[in-house]
């Protein structure tokens, strides 16, 4: 572990240094409380301990600070303090101290006092893990990596309220894969779930990195273009529908009286785009447009997008208007 020693005499200091190095520490030392918040927003060190004197403001200020410089990390602090002021242990424990030892310290106290210190943040650091990766795991989508609708209900009432904030453009992509049944039907579920998890990936790498790529439901993808107005979502779905139509999906599995093999799938894309020109709706009224222009595209043959080319909030007052198709290229 990294301990950082924060303390003015370099004869505490340096015998503070050799029992933890005897321990197995790695330790560095600074002498000023500049120096240790430095240290602490860098490549924060696993313990800092610091040494005070009687009555020690400076000090106690600096450990309010560096408490508040790492969260959520927790990052152990210790205070070593005069022997005869157990006042200033107090106040350096009401001062966000994890620990306070007496100075001159018993050197085996001190470095078992700091031995339990890191193995409380030892759990603390698991269970930072295991939040992030339940986190993780409840926003996203088991079998193709892609963001799961939870998430995609968050981020599209954020993103509208930003475009509403700043006056960008926020343009929405529906996507569903073409008679997709009939590749669960042909080819078995295993291939159907391939060509999800391509399908995926293909849109990750189609799309920018602030773009957010999540599985809507079933063979349906949501994609939420923040500051794009109509015409670039446009450049977007066609240079998907091309990749897709050119991708060639390999067959997991053969099955009984069918040669291993690729096969290939198309898509059908909904559009829908507001801008502050236009006066931005709510984000349901943006997912009904999209729906809509994705519900036209299927109507017109498949394998095509189709945008609204009237507001979201307008658009619910005519049907005909919701979808118009894009010239598809070959």
């Amino acid at each position: 572990m990294h301990i950082l020693i924060v303390e003015g005499s370099q004869v505490d200091a340096s015998s503070w240094s050799a029992a933890l190095a005897l321990e197995g520490h790695r330790v560095s030392r600074v002498s000023s409380g500049a120096e240790a918040l430095h240290e602490a927003k860098g490549a924060a060190p696993d313990l800092v301990l610091i040494g005070a004197t009687a009555h020690d403001t400076d000090r106690l200020q600096m450990v309010r600070a560096m408490k508040e410089s790492v969260p959520p990390a927790f990052l152990p602090v210790m205070m070593l303090c005069s022997n005869d002021d157990p006042g200033a242990r107090v106040a350096a424990l009401r001062a966000g101290a994890d620990d306070c030892l007496a100075r001159p310290c018993h050197l085996p106290e001190l470095t078992a006092r700091v031995a339990a210190l890191l193995r409380i943040k030892s759990l603390h650091d698991g269970l930072q893990l295991e939040k992030a990766e339940l986190e993780r795991l409840s926003m996203t989508d088991a079998l193709t990596g892609a963001f799961n609708r939870r998430y995609f209900q968050i981020r599209i009432e954020e993103e509208v309220e930003r475009s509403r904030r700043h006056g960008n453009p926020l343009s929405l992509l529906l996507l569903d894969l073409d008679r997709f049944k009939r590749v669960n039907d042909r080819h078995g579920h295993d291939a159907g779930d391939a060509a999800l998890r391509a399908t995926a990936s293909l849109l990750t790498a189609q799309l920018r990195r602030v773009d957010v790529c999540t599985r809507w439901g079933g063979e349906e993808f949501a994609i939420i273009m923040p500051n794009t107005p109509r015409a670039g979502a446009l450049c977007v779905a066609e240079r998907i529908l091309q990749a897709l139509r050119a991708m060639e999906i390999a067959l997991p599995a053969p099955r009984v009286a069918e040669r291993a093999g690729t096969f290939s799938i198309t898509a059908s894309i909904g559009l829908s785009c507001f801008s502050s020109r236009d006066g931005a709706g709510l984000a349901s009224e943006l997912m009904r447009a999209a729906d809509a222009a994705l519900y036209q595209a299927k109507a017109l043959g498949r394998d095509r997008a189709c945008v609204s080319w009237k507001t979201p909030r307008r658009a619910a007052a005519t049907r005909a208007s919701w979808g118009r198709p894009l010239p598809i290229a070959g």
